[in-house]
């Protein structure tokens, strides 16, 4: 893929008028910063270093950040502002309505519940987190149908896709005292269990609170997620939780091959049963493929890499590919040499995401802009990328339903292409 490609025809009106989705992008690393900054002066034991956002921008939510630990210390600001419902409400509310606004038709919207559940006095259940910020999801949905609604029964954007959206429930690989109000109360709960069954045991609660949200309360909770640091935090810790969701029938995406190599990829296919992996940037590093058995006569890891991507495309499980976020994370990485571009050329199953849109400064818009720009991607390979979204969602309505979407987003994304004079292959 040449970068000399003539990319033109991408402008940023194009980019904004195709039917976007977002199918990895956390709730906590994409509030309002003005949001942030106003809900900060009531919250108890959250003291931001200056309500004066350009000064945010400049040294917490940063363009440019030296290290993941610098990356990740912004969502102790977020996640502090998210211990009370009618927070958790504003901030997913807001959360639809910027997606909806920049014609993100789709989206399935990811965090860790019990960064927010307590048993203290007025504190939330894990459902009743779960509760709230579908509350504001659903509204903001509701509001963007309704225009879409009227419109088409006036007569106009009569084929346009509805606005949709699922959660998807994180567990984490690893947590610490401080860390959440849940998390201190398991650890006083159970003092003499190791952190691994304490782990284990977070996650397995996890998937049993997500099943009462969805079959009780009809919470459209799709699917299971397990993230945080990769490295020494082994998924297979959270296997009989993963076990239970299959049973439950969630879907199931991990975090892996972001902050460590292809071998962390193959076990959350091989243990968890992943059908989609959050990042994957590390799918072609042979390099970093350290288990002996996993390595050949010349102690290389490219027949493991191999086999790995061909299982993968074999089964089109899907990579969510968050460029910005890399970026951000990998401070020696450049665009250039993202994974991403092997990832195309392989045909892999893959689409873009923003992962965190306070954190990484970024949209749908401008993960689709630097892909293109950078890879020099076609019409139809941009295409691909969007439609991928879609096609491997986890979309919670029927099997027929889930089909018409597509078709609809497929058929109005022609449309759009069509008006702007930009080839459909």
């Amino acid at each position: 893929m040449p970068t000399t490609v003539d990319t033109s025809w991408c402008t940023d009106e194009f980019l904004a008028a195709i039917p976007k989705s977002d199918i990895h992008v956390h709730l906590d690393g994409s509030l309002r910063l003005e949001t942030l900054v106003e809900l900060a002066r009531d919250a108890p034991n959250i003291s931001l270093p200056t309500e004066d956002i350009a000064e945010l921008r400049k040294t917490i939510f940063k363009p440019n950040y030296n290290s993941l630990e610098e990356y990740l210390s912004g969502f102790m600001y977020t996640c502090g502002v998210m211990q009370t419902g009618d927070n958790l409400e504003r901030v997913a509310y807001e959360f639809g309505i910027d997606n909806y606004t920049e014609n993100v038709r789709y989206f399935e919207v990811r965090f860790a519940p019990q960064l927010h559940g307590s048993i203290k006095e007025n504190g939330l259940s894990i459902v009743t987190v779960l509760e709230r910020v579908n509350k504001g999801l659903l509204q903001a949905q509701k509001e963007f149908n309704t225009v879409l609604r009227q419109d088409q029964q006036n007569g106009r954007r009569t084929t346009e896709p509805h606005y949709a959206y699922g959660i998807i429930v994180c567990a984490m690989r690893m947590f610490f005292p401080g860390m959440s109000s849940y998390y201190d109360a398991l650890f006083k709960l159970h003092p003499h269990a190791s952190p691994s069954d304490l782990t284990a045991m977070a996650s397995v609660n996890l998937v049993q609170s997500a099943k009462v949200a969805r079959d009780d309360h009809g919470i459209p909770v799709i699917a299971i997620d397990i993230a945080g640091a990769e490295k020494d935090n082994e998924a297979t810790i959270h296997l009989e939780a993963y076990r239970l969701a299959h049973r439950y029938q969630f879907a199931k995406t991990v975090h892996a091959g972001e902050g460590y190599g292809p071998e962390s990829i193959w076990q959350a296919i091989r243990d968890l049963h992943a059908e989609r992996i959050g990042h994957g940037f590390h799918i072609h590093s042979a390099d970093k493929v350290y288990d002996a058995k996993n390595l050949d006569d010349k102690g290389n890891g490219e027949t493991f890499c191999n086999n790995l991507i061909k299982y993968v495309s074999d089964r089109r499980i899907t990579m969510e590919v968050c460029l910005t976020s890399n970026l951000n994370t990998m401070p020696e990485l450049t665009i250039e040499q993202h994974a991403l571009r092997k990832m195309i050329e392989g045909r892999l199953s893959v689409t873009l995401s923003t992962d965190n849109r306070l954190i990484s400064n970024t949209t749908m818009q401008q993960e689709l802009r630097l892909a293109v720009h950078t890879f020099g991607l076609s019409p139809k390979q941009l295409k691909e990328l969007v439609i991928t979204g879609y096609k491997r969602s986890f979309y919670h309505g029927p099997y027929t339903e889930r089909r018409e979407y597509v078709r609809k987003v497929m058929d109005w994304y022609d449309e759009v292409a069509v008006s702007f004079g930009v080839p459909l292959k």
